[in-house]
């Protein structure tokens, strides 16, 4: 008989009227449990301990002075505070993976109310996931950070509603015995499955980098953003053949290496535009050959590589700005894709291949190879490099002492062959050994002095992107030791670079920045579906989790962007239709035939125009600006450091374009004893003479 006060006994909620029965808690569920005061503690932190470490570490040094024009129209917005914030948010997987191994293995009463507490932490998780889109949609860009006041739209409601469909029919898939058999058997590796999907996968992404070719012809009629970008990129290589090197006496923005590399062709094949895009999309491609062979290698398939590739590298290259057939966006900025992509992902594929064969030998050569991702681009490189050094921690084959020093060594022995080698290639090229604090000289005025930097929404879809890279490494860091250590280490080498790269998007918060990270977006996404797809085979329940729900969600967001696919007619039209090059009336054209009229062959002169470096090789000068042209020269040091080497060389004159010169950059240079001596007034370049 049941006292008065008692409840009756229910097996349902694990009473029977005796001792609760107890049971050992997963790690998956001490994740769960951990997930809602993890996120409190960590907003906590990161709200209250942002201001202080901004100030403390992330001041303006004040050793960049900019124009005044500049500080005026709040161009310069130090963000100290924010750059605060995003470092401690590095810190949410941590504590979340810290609490779940403190927890795991302890025992709990029944199993009802870590039922409900984990249901409570994926419903909340869905709910901020909901919130973050819906306030993307409505977030009001300030007209005085962008020019214009204006709303984003990554994902229509369209979009939304058919990703939500596609991830039920997965879920309903995966959960069917027989459907989920037939695919299973359709994945299997066989020669004829493996050659249809290597060629799938390189039609594919030949449809893609046809779009950002280019000839000299094609370009007058380029999509003016992406016109717009081109003289940053081809100007560092320009520089090389005009007698400069990056490192020694020119500061490249985008690529320390990859300049060399397109100089080097050019100087072979001819100094054009065509090759240099060829030379571009070459390296784009090894970018795409290493994701699909990253994919190969954790699916064990190459089906489920190529299903997984296509939908991916869509999303990667999302549009930007229209129009579809002359798009702008990142398969068509060479500064991402190869210049800040490809040596991340050749690294990530010799990572997994190293990791899948068990290899204990010292990782020398791939961390030769870090050390010269990490120096041609530090914004993307030291991320892949510190993302490359906790994945083969996580997965040592031998965790011993002997193994940890051995993996130490060679990490130390790697990066110094990697210094060693850029010493050697400067020494060949400028007869100087390189100077490794140029490779800041950008991080710095755009990163810490605050120049062109936007205020991050304080919801949005940047938050969705990074909760996918802090679950890749989160997985990554709770998974069993005996679990494939290849998908280990390829999810924990997401995670950190995308959180790592995530900074570029915090220090500049534009819209289309984000774009620029849903590559490594999809990498993470994908490999966070190989884990979902492997839990389906493992367990007998036919119903996904909500988390999993979400990750298939994502997956089908990425196969709605395979809308934007360009169509070969399109790419050959657009090819078609461009002005002849040789066009005299072309402004390009009448620029290098005015500065051919300012100067004669040999002569040393700062040309501070857009592709200055293209035309004074072109021409027969020396053009000796230290930066690619005026609008990369943001700070008085910059443009000082540029009459000093125009006074090393014996050079008297500068040519600027009138529409990009300051009134204190004309008296500036009047108290340096420069006066405008000539103008053509129909390109709008101003001679100015020593």
């Amino acid at each position: 008989m049941v006292s008065i006060g008692q409840r009756s006994p229910s097996p349902r909620f694990g009473y029977d009227g005796s001792a609760p029965r107890e049971r050992t808690l997963t790690v998956a569920e001490c994740a769960w449990l951990s997930l809602l005061p993890c996120a409190l503690v960590l907003l906590g932190v990161v709200v209250l301990l942002g201001p202080p470490l901004g100030r403390a570490l992330l001041e303006p040094t004040g050793a960049d002075v900019f124009w005044r024009h500049y500080v005026v129209e709040r161009v310069v917005r130090p963000e100290p505070t924010e750059h605060a914030r995003y470092l401690l948010a590095l810190l949410g997987p941590l504590l979340l993976a810290g609490c779940a191994f403190a927890l795991a293995r302890r025992t709990a009463p029944g199993h009802t109310a870590v039922r409900w507490l984990t249901l409570l932490s994926r419903a909340a998780l869905v709910a901020f996931v909901v919130v973050c889109i819906t306030y993307q949609e409505r977030h009001l860009y300030d007209a005085s950070y962008t020019g214009g006041v204006f709303r984003t739209t990554y994902f229509t409601p369209v979009t939304l509603v058919a990703a939500t469909v596609f991830a039920l029919l997965a879920a309903t898939a995966l959960g069917h015995p027989p459907t989920r058999d037939r695919l299973v058997r359709a994945a299997r590796e066989t020669p004829r499955r493996r050659a249809a999907a290597f060629a799938v996968a390189g039609v594919f992404a030949f449809l893609w980098l046809l779009s950002a070719f280019n000839t000299e012809s094609s370009a007058t009629i380029l999509n003016g953003a992406v016109r717009g970008n081109i003289p940053f990129w081809i100007d560092e290589s320009f520089a090389i053949l005009d007698g400069h090197a990056p490192l020694v006496d020119f500061h490249a923005q985008y690529g320390q290496l990859w300049s060399y590399v397109a100089a080097g062709t050019m100087s072979v094949l001819g100094a054009s535009l065509t090759v240099y895009a060829l030379t571009m999309l070459a390296g784009a491609s090894a970018a795409l050959a290493s994701l699909f062979a990253t994919f190969r290698i954790v699916t064990r398939s190459s089906v489920a590589a190529v299903a997984l590739f296509v939908p991916l590298v869509a999303t990667g290259f999302f549009m930007e700005s229209p129009p579809l057939d002359n798009r702008y966006g990142p398969s068509d900025l060479f500064s991402l894709f190869p210049m800040r992509y490809m040596g991340p992902y050749v690294l990530l594929w010799l990572l997994v291949r190293r990791v899948r064969r068990r290899s204990s030998a010292a990782p020398v050569a791939l961390f030769a190879v870090a050390g010269l991702v990490a120096i041609n681009n530090v914004e993307f490189g030291v991320p892949a490099l510190v993302a490359t050094i906790v994945a083969l921690l996580l997965t040592l084959p031998e965790r011993s002492r002997a193994g940890l020093l051995r993996l130490a060594g060679g990490v130390a022995a790697g990066l110094a062959c990697a210094v060693a080698l850029v010493a050697a290639l400067t020494l060949a090229v400028a007869g100087s050994l390189p100077h490794f604090g140029m490779l800041t000289t950008f991080p710095r005025i755009y990163g810490v002095e605050g120049f062109g930097l936007l205020p991050a929404p304080p919801l949005g879809l940047h938050l969705v992107v990074y909760l996918t890279f802090a679950a890749a490494l989160v997985v990554a860091l709770l998974r069993s030791p005996r679990a494939d250590p290849a998908l280990t280490a390829a999810l924990a080498w997401a995670g950190l670079f995308g959180l790592g790269a995530g900074s570029y998007f915090m220090g500049r918060s534009h819209p289309h920045v984000l774009i620029d990270l849903f590559s490594a977006w999809s990498l993470a996404l994908g490999l966070l579906v190989v884990v979902v797809v492997h839990a389906h085979l493992r367990r007998a329940s036919r119903w996904p989790t909500v988390s999993e729900l979400l990750v298939l969600t994502g997956l089908g967001l990425a196969v709605c962007s395979l809308a934007q696919t360009p169509t070969p007619w399109s790419q050959v039209a657009r090819l078609s239709e461009g002005l002849p090059a040789s066009e005299p009336d072309l402004l390009p054209n009448v620029t290098r035939r005015v500065i051919a009229q300012m100067t004669h062959r040999g002569q040393h002169v700062a040309v501070l125009v857009k592709e200055g470096h293209r035309f004074a090789y072109e021409i027969g000068i020396d053009d000796v600006t230290p930066y690619a042209n005026i609008e990369s020269m943001l700070t008085i040091g910059q443009w000082r450091e540029m009459l000093v080497a125009l006074r090393a060389a014996h050079g008297t004159e500068l040519i600027v374009p009138r529409e990009r010169l300051l009134p204190e950059n004309t008296a500036w240079l009047q108290r340096a004893g420069y006066r405008a001596t000539r103008e053509a007034a129909g390109v709008g370049l101003i001679e100015f003479d020593r």
